[in-house]
């Protein structure tokens, strides 16, 4: 699922769980960005009026104060039901985890190896009989 990684943290929060890092896995890098516009017509005199209130927003902090609150009170929803995720089990993925896919991807090359064999064989001797080839 793509998602905006603030808005699924403060969604994890909200859900109670301190270790966000245990439920949901995000990218480092941002793979798609979003940017707020605001269209005005050509030549609308609320055009500059906008832009100097967005400008004072953004110098003053605005902004990033109101992501601070936001993440506080999802912090706050969800701080009565904080739980560790899987009752504290958690367990590193590791080779030994994906040893029986590789078992079952062995044994399959084998198996196909040793018909292939059978009936190159099989095959071999048919056409030396001079009768129709068998084929499995």
């Amino acid at each position: 699922m793509i998602s905006n990684k603030d808005y699924v943290t403060r969604i994890v929060r909200e859900m109670g769980t301190e270790d966000v890092g245990k439920i949901v896995c995000c990218f480092d890098e941002s793979l798609v960005t979003f940017r707020y516009i605001l269209l005005f017509r050509k030549g609308n005199p609320l055009l500059e009026s906008f832009n100097i209130l967005i400008r004072r927003y953004l110098e003053a902090g605005l902004q990033e104060m109101c992501r601070r609150e936001m993440w506080h009170r999802s912090s706050l929803r969800g701080g009565g039901r904080f739980q560790d995720v899987n009752g504290g089990v958690f367990f590193p993925f590791s080779v030994s985890h994906i040893m029986p896919s590789f078992v079952v991807l062995f044994v399959g090359t084998a198996l196909s190896s040793m018909v292939f064999i059978v009936e190159l064989t099989l095959n071999c001797l048919c056409k030396r009989r001079g009768t129709i080839q068998f084929v499995l």
